[in-house]
């Protein structure tokens, strides 16, 4: 570099209106996308409190009042369906295999619409799209509540419930213990959370039920002790799914994840469970954070109540994707008949 050049720089570092040598047009780029990301959240934050305000209610159970064969779960299973296909074609792509897996402690007289009428549909859809789906519902049915779920105080998995599912997830992951992903990405490439806790983060919580328990997070958002290192040397095991894999009011130690680490040193189980999730939120999760992970297995876990919190108004509520979601005219028609009448 000539001395009229680093004339040239020296201006540039010195005045940043200047960029004839480029070093400041990356930065002023990045900042540039960076406010206009910010500006869009912004957006449409106003917009969901906005949606939110003029719809407040989230109808859940009441979808179902009329049966399953109505309009409008009609399309909200088909919601589902594309969300899973969507999923599935995500994570295949990579190399890896992912299985379904229905989990919830509602059975025999205690099972409610959602999953009545959900359930079937679940299963139906993943055999129309080779999804090998695990149903726990079966197991569970024979089983006295108070064992494997902390009823009375709460409907949640029990540490002897957190262990059970974990004994039956076990053949599943050594069954595929020889499918690998193809895909590898580099440091610079990776981000710093593959989940959405907050990093290292170590409280006690109570979901305001008098049921203190311990939440600990890696540095990168997932519900464990330790970070999960690259290259990988490990198997990677990927957990997505809601409260049911979370596993509130049980300390870390006895989440169905650790139960897993116990019995599979050889591999990384990687819990990125939050409680409320969908399966609309497995593929943002998925698309953001989660596939950056390099899982070789991912266990998707639901049931029937991922399909009808695909209305709306649920997912304006609830949603990780931060964007505005706009009734269609078959759940405007039914919100007006069910809370404007």
């Amino acid at each position: 570099m000539n001395l009229i050049e680093v004339f040239a720089c020296a201006l540039v570092v010195a005045s940043p209106l200047l960029n004839s040598c480029g070093t400041q047009e990356a930065p002023r780029k990045e900042n540039a996308q960076e406010a206009r990301q910010e500006k869009l959240l912004e957006e449409n934050k106003k917009k969901i409190d906005d949606l939110n305000h003029q719809y407040p209610k989230v109808p859940d159970e009441l979808i179902l009042d009329n049966g399953d064969g109505t309009p409008l779960y009609t399309e909200l299973k088909k919601r589902y369906h594309d969300k899973t296909a969507e999923l599935q074609k995500l994570v295949e792509s990579t190399g890896a295999k992912m299985v379904y897996v229905i989990l919830t402690p509602e059975v025999g007289k205690g099972l409610q619409n959602t999953n009545r009428y959900g359930l079937p549909f679940i299963k139906a859809t993943c055999a129309e799209l080779g999804i090998e789906c695990f149903d726990f519902t079966p197991l569970f049915a024979g089983m006295d509540p108070h064992t494997f779920t902390q009823v009375p105080r709460d409907g949640h998995l029990s540490k002897a419930g957190a262990a059970f599912v974990a004994d039956h997830l076990a053949p599943i992951i050594r069954k595929y213990s020889n499918v690998t992903s193809k895909v590898a990405y580099k440091d610079s490439e990776r981000p710093e959370t593959f989940g959405d806790l907050p990093p290292s983060s170590d409280e006690i919580k109570d979901g305001e039920k008098d049921m203190p328990y311990h939440v600990q997070a890696n540095a990168q958002g997932l519900r464990m002790t330790h970070d999960v290192k690259f290259p990988k040397k490990k198997k990677h095991i990927l957990l997505m799914g809601d409260s049911a894999f979370f596993c509130p009011f049980l300390n870390n130690e006895f989440t169905i994840s650790a139960n897993l680490e116990k019995m599979f040193p050889d591999a990384e189980i990687m819990n990125s469970g939050i409680i409320l999730y969908t399966i609309e939120d497995y593929v943002t999760l998925w698309n953001e954070k989660a596939k950056y992970s390099e899982p070789d297995l991912v266990l998707v876990q639901t049931n029937g109540g991922d399909i009808t919190d695909l209305f709306f108004s649920h997912r304006n509520h609830f949603s990780r994707s931060q964007k505005p979601f706009y009734p269609s005219p078959t759940e405007e028609k039914f919100y007006k008949e069910t809370y404007q009448k």
